[in-house]
C-alpha cells in the first residue's frame, strides 16, 4: 500500500501536467515562412519617356548624345551624370575610363572629363 500511494499521486500529477501543457503546446504556431509574410506595399512610379528610352542603350551612346549639348554645360553635365551616377571622392583614383570621372568633386573638372572620353568614342551607325 505504500507503494500504491506515490505511483497514484505521481501518475496523477504526469497526467495533470500532460493535459494542461499539450494544448499550450499545440495552440503554438511557427512563424510564417519568407513567401507567406506580406510583402511591402509598393507605389507605382511613372517612368520619364528619357529612361524607358534610354534603358538598351549604353553608356557610350549616351555619352554622344550628351555631348551634342553644346549651349549649357550644367545641362550637358547633368545628362552625363543622369549617364553615370556621380560618386565624389576627395582623392579620386586615377582616371582611365568614362566611368572614373563620376569620382571628380570638382564641377569643371568632371565636365572636361566626361567630354573628353566623349569625343574619343567611335560614332554609331544606326
Amino acid at each position: 500500500m505504500r507503494i500504491k500511494l506515490p505511483i497514484t499521486v505521481l501518475s496523477l500529477v504526469a497526467a495533470f501536467a500532460l493535459v494542461a501543457l499539450v494544448p499550450a503546446a499545440l495552440a503554438q504556431t511557427p512563424p510564417p515562412a519568407a513567401a507567406e509574410k506580406p510583402a511591402a506595399p509598393m507605389k507605382p512610379r511613372a517612368a520619364p519617356a528619357e529612361e524607358v528610352a534610354s534603358k538598351g542603350v549604353s553608356i557610350a551612346e549616351k555619352a554622344q548624345k550628351c555631348l551634342k549639348i553644346l549651349d549649357d554645360p550644367q545641362a550637358r553635365l547633368n545628362c552625363y551624370d543622369a549617364a553615370v551616377r556621380p560618386e565624389p571622392n576627395r582623392n579620386p583614383p586615377p582616371v582611365k575610363g568614362i566611368r572614373d570621372c563620376r569620382h571628380i568633386v570638382d564641377i569643371n573638372d568632371r565636365l572636361g572629363c566626361f567630354d573628353g572620353f566623349a569625343q574619343q568614342i567611335p560614332k554609331f551607325t544606326h
